[in-house]
C-alpha cells in the first residue's frame, strides 16, 4: 500500500500500516485433521485491524470504514465456523513504533487475522511479530515489491507496484513521450516502486534521464525539482505519498511549465490537496479497484460509516482481504492463522472446478455445499500465487477535475 488520500471504523484502526493477530489456543493441532479443525474452529474468529485513523491525510479512514462493513455483512450471512466474527480495530498512526505497540495489543487479544497495515514499511516492521502469534496477516494497500515472499503467513489483496509501474509505463508511451523523470520517496515502498518504474520504462522503450530521492523527514524538495528541471525529460513521475506532493506539484506545474499532458501521478500520489485546484486539474494516476458502478454502491456502504470520507483507495481491496480471510477459514473448517493461510489460494481461485462468486454470502454457500469458491471480489480476481501475492487485479484511470477531485476517466 501506499499512503494516499484515496491512495484512505468500528474499533479497528487504520492507517500506517501494521496489523497483528494471535492464533487461537488450538493453532498447535494439525489442520488436516477432522478433530484438530474442529477444535480450532471453536469461538468466533478474530479479526485485528492496524490502519491510520488520523494520519496520512485521512487516507486511511475508508480503509477502516471498509473492515467494519465487510465484517458487518459476514456475520450478517451467518459468520464463520459457525459463530460471529469478533473485530478489533487499533490506530497504527504513521510511525511504525507505534505500530509495534498496538500489534501487541491485538496479539494479547489473540487475533486469528490481521488486517493492514496500511504501509509497506510499516507491514515489513510488524509481519514478524504478528505472523509470530500464529496470525495470519493480510494487507489491502500494500503494494511494495520488497514484501514479495516476505513471509508464509503475510498476504495482501492490493497488486504489487511492479504491475502499476508497467501501466503508468504504457500511459507515458501513448502520450508519446521518450523520456522521463522519477521523484520517489525514499523509503521500503519508494525504493522497490522506483526500480520497478524504472525497469517498465526501459521495457517500454522510455528513457530515464533523471532520478531523485527525497526522505519523509524533509519539508523541501526545491533540491530535487531543480535536478529534474535541469534534465529536461519529457514526463515526470512522482512516486510519493499525497501528503509529500503537493509542494511537488505546485512547482513541475506552477512554476517550472510543467502539465497535466507530462506529469504522473502514483496510487499513493492521489489524494486530498489544499493547493490551487488549477493545479490539478488533468493530472492522471491508476488505482486498483472495482468498476464505477459497483465502486459508487460501495463508497455508499462506507459513506453511512464516516459521512467525511474524501478519499477511497484500497477501501475495496481492504474489504476484500476481510473477506477472503473469512472464506478460507471456512474452507479449512479452522479459526488457526495458519490453517487460514494454507486455504487462501484455494478460495481466491486456486482449486481446480471451482466456482466464480462475488459475495462472501454466496462464496460460503458454495463451501456449506461441499463445492470449491473462487471469489471475485470487489478489487476483481484475487488468485494469490505461491508467494501470496495477487495475480488478477483490474485497474481504473483517475483524472483531476477542476475542483481538486479525482474520479475514474471517462
Amino acid at each position: 500500500m501506499t499512503a494516499v488520500s484515496r491512495g484512505l471504523i468500528t474499533t479497528l484502526v487504520t492507517g500506517g500500516l501494521v496489523v497483528a493477530l494471535t492464533a487461537c489456543s488450538s493453532s498447535e493441532a494439525p489442520a488436516g485433521e477432522e478433530g484438530a479443525t474442529a477444535a480450532a474452529a471453536s469461538g468466533p474468529l478474530k479479526v485485528g485491524a492496524i490502519l491510520p485513523h488520523t494520519a496520512y491525510a485521512g487516507a486511511g479512514e475508508a480503509l477502516v470504514s471498509a473492515v467494519d462493513v465487510a465484517v458487518e455483512e459476514i456475520n450478517a450471512a451467518g459468520g464463520v465456523n459457525g459463530s460471529k466474527i469478533e473485530a478489533k480495530q487499533v490506530d497504527s498512526t504513521d510511525n511504525n513504533d507505534t505500530a509495534v505497540q498496538a500489534v501487541d495489543s491485538l496479539v494479547t487479544w489473540g487475533a486469528d487475522v490481521v488486517i493492514g497495515a496500511y504501509g509497506s514499511g510499516m507491514s515489513g516492521a510488524i509481519v514478524g511479530k504478528v505472523t509470530e502469534s500464529g496470525a495470519v496477516q493480510v494487507s489491502g494497500s500494500n503494494t511494495s515489491s520488497s514484501l514479495t515472499g516476505i513471509n508464509p503467513l503475510y498476504f495482501r489483496t492490493a497488486p504489487t507496484d511492479a504491475l502499476e509501474a508497467a501501466k503508468l509505463a504504457d500511459l507515458v508511451v501513448q502520450d508519446g513521450h521518450a523520456t522521463a523523470a522519477i521523484i520517489a520517496q525514499n523509503d521500503a515502498w519508494g525504493q522497490a516502486f522506483q526500480k520497478s518504474m524504472v525497469e517498465s520504462f526501459e521495457a517500454a522503450g522510455v528513457e530515464v534521464v533523471a532520478q531523485q530521492q527525497f526522505n519523509t523527514t524533509d519539508t523541501d524538495y526545491s533540491a530535487q525539482i531543480d535536478a529534474v528541471v535541469a534534465a529536461k525529460p519529457e514526463s515526470v513521475v512522482l512516486l510519493s505519498y499525497a501528503s509529500y506532493s503537493g509542494s511537488m506539484i505546485e512547482s513541475l506545474i506552477g512554476t517550472h511549465g510543467f502539465t497535466d499532458k507530462n506529469v504522473y501521478l502514483s496510487n499513493s500520489t492521489l489524494g486530498k490537496y489544499t493547493i490551487k485546484p488549477s493545479l490539478l486539474k488533468g493530472l492522471r494516476g491508476f488505482l486498483a479497484g472495482p468498476d464505477p458502478a459497483v465502486e459508487a454502491d460501495f463508497e455508499k456502504k462506507l459513506l453511512a460509516k464516516n459521512p467525511n470520507l474524501k478519499s477511497f483507495a484500497y477501501a475495496g481491496s481492504t474489504y476484500d482481504a476481510v473477506v477472503v480471510s473469512a472464506l478460507a477459514a471456512i474452507a479449512a473448517k479452522s479459526n488457526d492463522g495458519k490453517a487460514i493461510a494454507a486455504t487462501m489460494a484455494e478460495v481466491s481461485g486456486g482449486a481446480e472446478g471451482s466456482t466464480k462468486c462475488t459475495t462472501f454470502k454466496e462464496c460460503a454457500g458454495l463451501l456449506a455445499a461441499g463445492k470449491k469458491a473462487d471469489y471475485d471480489g470487489l478489487s476483481g480476481g484475487l488468485k494469490f500465487a505461491s508467494n501470496n501475492d495477487v495475480t488478477e487485479t483490474a485497474y481504473n484511470l483517475y483524472v483531476y477535475d477542476d475542483k481538486g477531485a479525482y474520479a475514474v476517466a471517462k
